[in-house]
């Protein structure tokens, strides 16, 4: 499964971090890119816009506050 997770806050990073390792595709995206770097390095891609990255998955989370 293409999986998408918007909001790389602390859940947003665990989140995307535990779909990783159960071998889920992942793509992310952060409106402050430097919070995927660490997921990238795992295997996950970085979108260049939320438009991108919900393309990209079959199913989106969003991780945000308000």
């Amino acid at each position: 499964m293409n999986t998408t997770v918007i909001g790389l806050g602390p859940m947003g990073r665990a989140m995307s971090a535990v779909l990783l390792r159960a071998g889920h595709a992942v793509t992310v995206w952060n409106r402050t890119g430097g919070r995927a770097a660490e997921l990238v390095a795992a295997g996950a891609v970085l979108a260049d816009t939320p438009g991108d990255a919900v393309a990209a998955g079959d199913l989106t989370i969003l991780s945000l506050t308000d």
